[in-house]
């Protein structure tokens, strides 16, 4: 029995004639695998809808983070300002990820100049990091010059994101292409950060939308910075939604849930190959 770990989506959804035909090639694909685990919902979909793989021979698995290294800190709660210079009167927002166009680092970018410039909030900071060989210089027409200049900061790409969450306010993924159910998501709730993300396919399996984060268009900077109003005007929210993205990710998300679920898995597929 082959049974194959798949890292993206298979297909767009389709329909119809354009379906059946997919099937109709699943069907007469000689070598393929047995069972196919998928690690969000989306791509699962994406297999079954997009691809004509039967819902029988597909399991969902999502991604797993290490809760006992990605968890709050009280006691470095200063780390991130120290480390980027950034004054301790503002809370910080945090991105971790990729830059290309799809991950939606100019829609955050026009949401900090919507906040700091049109609604003159002072006590916001958006730290963005992943850029490597100088990716960000690509954003830099959206705010330099502007009021915005002086509340962003790239921090390139680093190695104590750990520590870092836990002097930032909550997080952000502002993807405006497809996106999945991301790593950067899952570390930055279990250390208890509040999400606010964009809806879609897998990304929008990262949050109970009202219990541990928020859902926005994708591309709406202006529905971001409106989210990100409400928690930076409620501290009790957003508190109250941190500690339950921790208790979330804890409960179903840690690396102890991910072993067991695989093994149950490959157990019960197993089990079913031999009878």
């Amino acid at each position: 029995m082959i049974i194959a770990y798949w890292g993206a989506p298979m297909s767009s959804i389709n329909r119809g004639v354009k379906l059946m035909l997919k099937r109709l090639q699943v069907r007469l694909t000689r070598y393929k695998p047995d069972h196919y685990i998928f690690q969000s919902k989306a791509m699962a979909d994406s297999a079954v809808f997009g691809r004509g793989i039967s819902a029988e021979n597909v399991s969902v698995i999502h991604n797993a983070v290490d809760t006992n290294v990605y968890k709050p800190d009280v006691h470095l709660w200063n780390y991130a300002y120290h480390r980027f210079k950034i004054p301790t009167d503002r809370k910080i927002l945090f991105y971790s990820g990729h830059m290309e166009e799809r991950k939606g680092v100019q829609v955050i970018i026009k949401c900090a100049k919507e906040l700091v410039e049109a609604r003159n909030r002072k006590d916001v900071h958006f730290l963005i990091l992943g850029n490597v060989s100088g990716q960000e210089k690509r954003f830099e027409s959206l705010y330099l010059g502007t009021k915005a200049e002086g509340f962003i900061t790239f921090g390139g790409y680093r190695n104590d994101v750990s520590h870092i969450h836990s002097s930032c306010y909550a997080g952000v993924i502002a993807s405006t292409g497809w996106d999945s159910f991301t790593m950067s998501s899952m570390e930055m709730a279990s250390s208890g950060l509040p999400l606010v993300v964009s809806d879609l396919q897998g990304l929008k399996e990262t949050v109970e939308p009202g219990s541990t984060g928020f859902l926005v268009t994708p591309g709406d900077h202006m529905a971001l910075a409106d989210k990100i109003e409400v928690l930076l005007d409620d501290k009790e929210l957003r508190d109250r939604m941190g500690r339950a993205a921790r208790q979330r990710v804890v409960e179903s998300f840690s690396l102890e849930q991910h072993i067991s679920k695989l093994t149950d898995t490959v157990k019960r597929l197993y089990a079913e190959a031999i009878v």
